[in-house]
């Protein structure tokens, strides 16, 4: 069957899921403990922009005629999910790469030279001060873009298999969840640089918030099943293709299993002695990066069974 969506277009929509995902948590991280956080906000914030970037690059050049894709921005049309989320992700890459200057610049340098002059830089204070107030911007435009990567999807009611509003739900707790893990692995990464307990403190951050997250995203995945199977005689039929369909072993394996199951298996045996012994340290880089990867992989083969499985349902 013919696809008119491929891989660049699957790849788009796990990029921006991700760069959403990852600014979100850096901006709460940032908001709710600077002190104890700051090194999780950091790390999130120098990646942010990158992903986003990179997947509507890489859509670009997936269209008929990438040098006109400017012609989406020549105008806004408010009924067009396309045009909005459009100018949202616009909005959101510009806060992502602001965002991340703000963490860029380190406070003992007080001067830097542009050219011939030199230039002051604003107090410590200061730039805690703009980072919060991108941050409580920044929030909620990461949220838009985080829902609108399935909104997408959602906004072609030709294909029931999209055709809920469960999928953006879904699409944003997988991008939350995503983050989550790329924060683990990066953390693990230069974990000797912080002390012990603060390294304690992170994962327990991390490691909590994914639990509720893989929760949320499993709660999710039953309704949305039981609504498609329960509904209309074409829902019932879309929702064949991942029950017994050609999409069944991606969809159950590579996302519930791989992607949520056994990640939560591993965070709760990690996280109840965090939580329960307060000298506990975290299992180590190992056990971060298999979860972090596995987790990853289940929020890519998300979003590759919904953009091929949905193109291939339709109402009958």
């Amino acid at each position: 069957m013919h696809h008119q969506w491929e891989n660049l277009v699957v790849v788009y929509l796990y990029f921006g899921g991700l760069s959403a995902g990852l600014f979100i948590l850096s901006a709460l991280c940032s908001l709710v403990a600077p002190a104890r956080l700051e090194r999780l906000s950091r790390v999130a914030a120098m990646v942010a922009p990158f992903p986003v970037a990179i997947g509507c690059l890489l859509l670009v050049f997936d269209l008929g005629s990438p040098w006109r894709f400017w012609r989406l921005f020549s105008t806004i049309e408010w009924t067009s999910p396309m045009s909005i989320g459009s100018w949202l992700l616009v909005a959101f890459t510009g806060l992502a790469f602001l965002y991340m200057l703000l963490w860029l610049l380190p406070g003992r340098v007080r001067r830097i030279r542009l050219g011939k002059r030199y230039v002051s830089l604003p107090s410590d204070a200061t730039m805690l001060t703009l980072r919060r107030i991108v941050a409580v911007v920044g929030v909620p435009t990461g949220l838009g873009v985080g829902i609108y990567t399935g909104v997408l999807l959602g906004a072609i009611p030709a294909r029931p298999f999209w055709n809920t509003p469960m999928v953006a739900i879904l699409f944003l707790f997988s991008a939350l969840s995503t983050a989550a893990a790329l924060m683990m692995m990066l953390a693990a990464r230069r974990a000797d640089a912080v002390a012990p307990e603060v390294r304690q403190i992170e994962q327990k951050v991390l490691i909590g918030a994914d639990i509720g997250i893989i929760l949320m995203e499993i709660f999710l995945v039953i309704p949305y099943i039981l609504h498609n199977a329960l509904s209309t005689a074409s829902q019932a039929s879309s929702i064949e293709l991942v029950l017994g369909g050609p999409y069944t072993a991606p969809f159950w394996i590579g996302f519930v299993l791989i992607g949520l199951l056994i990640p939560l298996v591993i965070e709760l045996f990690e996280i109840v002695p965090l939580v329960a012994k307060k000298d506990h340290q975290p299992h180590g880089r190992l056990l971060a990066y298999l979860t972090g990867v596995q987790v990853l992989i289940g929020g890519f083969m998300l979003r590759w069974v919904f953009v091929f499985a949905g193109q291939e349902s339709y109402f009958g």
